[in-house]
């Protein structure tokens, strides 16, 4: 049983989630393994004693253990106990079990791709979801925080709460708010990040250079190009060049940035490229342009309920291709 393994099932071991199997495998490892602390040393090591205390804290706290005289570790004998310094003594670094224990509960909504999907969280904000998209939250916000993280492209109606802002967390950003209307774009694969406010204020900034920071107000957008794409340019803000555009619309009107929400694709001065990667969201297939030549067309448009070949058909009327369906794999070329 390696390391990993053992941590997950000492962590299920403790909320009473494992399943017969588990308990059997954890409690057979638990019988064989002699732990040099059960009656050698008078005093337990410091660190295993940090351990108990966090695990004890944690199961009162979840009303799994009840209140008890205080004990001295070494006379403990729960098994949860022997599991604990057995997870301890076996990883040599005791403050990496400490924090996985000790990680609040996180859930994961998700939207596959060629679909999307709706959220609402703990707290009572609501979050969209588009296609291929992800955004992890804690199950406990109240207690545990108001720090999501998302993968992909979300809209969120943030609850406000004075007391404790929200905070969404990116591969590259972080956005905080106190209650606001607004999307986020963030695909690892694509070209540029793109933070979008519709109502309220954010601070949009870099999880590697915090000072790297820009405030929004409503209808404003910050478009943050990776260097690494041809004829980007901006506000030099490390690896990404950033720029503030004005013309998103508020929550009066419906903003480009959110039409998804709709179930309209629109898009802008796209390069093929670039419309490959949202159509490959939008219809969940792998699109492969077979001739770069085709870069050199732009285009601009709108899809509804269109499927995937009366998109392609369309976008035929600007420019000159074929395209071959293979399955899930469409073949554009010259």
């Amino acid at each position: 049983m390696n390391d990993q393994h053992l941590l997950q099932l000492l962590d299920k071991y403790l909320r009473n989630n494992c399943s017969p199997e588990e308990k059997q495998a954890l409690e057979t490892w638990l019988e064989r393994y002699e732990s040099p602390f059960r009656d050698a040393a008078p005093d337990p090591s410091p660190r295993l004693a940090a351990v108990y205390d966090s695990i004890s804290a944690r199961l009162k706290a979840e009303g799994e253990m009840p209140e008890a005289p205080a004990t001295p570790v070494r006379h403990i004998r729960a098994r949860w106990w022997k599991a604990a310094v057995a997870a301890a003594v076996l990883i040599t670094g005791a403050a990496v079990t400490w924090n996985v224990l000790r990680k609040p509960a996180m859930l994961l909504a998700s939207a596959p791709a060629g679909e999307s999907t709706f959220v609402e969280l703990p707290d009572g904000s609501r979050v969209w979801l588009n296609a291929s998209s992800s955004l992890e939250y804690p199950g406990n916000m109240a207690r545990n925080g108001r720090t999501v993280r998302l993968k992909g492209e979300g809209y969120f109606e943030v609850a406000p709460d004075q007391q404790q802002p929200f905070e969404v967390q990116t591969q590259d950003l972080s956005v905080q708010v106190l209650g606001t209307a607004f999307n986020l774009k963030a695909y690892n694969e694509d070209a540029a990040l793109e933070t979008a406010l519709i109502e309220g204020k954010v601070a949009v900034s870099l999880l590697s250079a915090p000072a790297r920071r820009q405030l929004l107000a409503p209808g404003q957008k910050l478009l943050l190009t990776r260097k690494n794409t041809p004829g980007a340019g901006g506000e030099d803000w490390g690896s990404f060049y950033a720029q503030v555009q004005n013309n998103t619309k508020t929550k009066d009107t419906i903003a480009t940035e959110t039409l998804w929400r709709k179930g309209r694709l629109q898009f802008r001065d796209q390069s093929f490229t670039e419309l490959a990667k949202i159509m490959e969201r939008w219809y969940d297939k792998r699109i492969i342009i077979a001739d770069p030549a085709l870069n050199d067309n732009r285009f601009s448009g709108e899809f509804r309920k269109e499927g995937i070949k009366d998109a392609l058909n369309a976008l035929q009327l600007i420019a000159n291709f074929t395209y071959d369906m293979r399955g899930d794999t469409v073949i554009i070329k010259q």
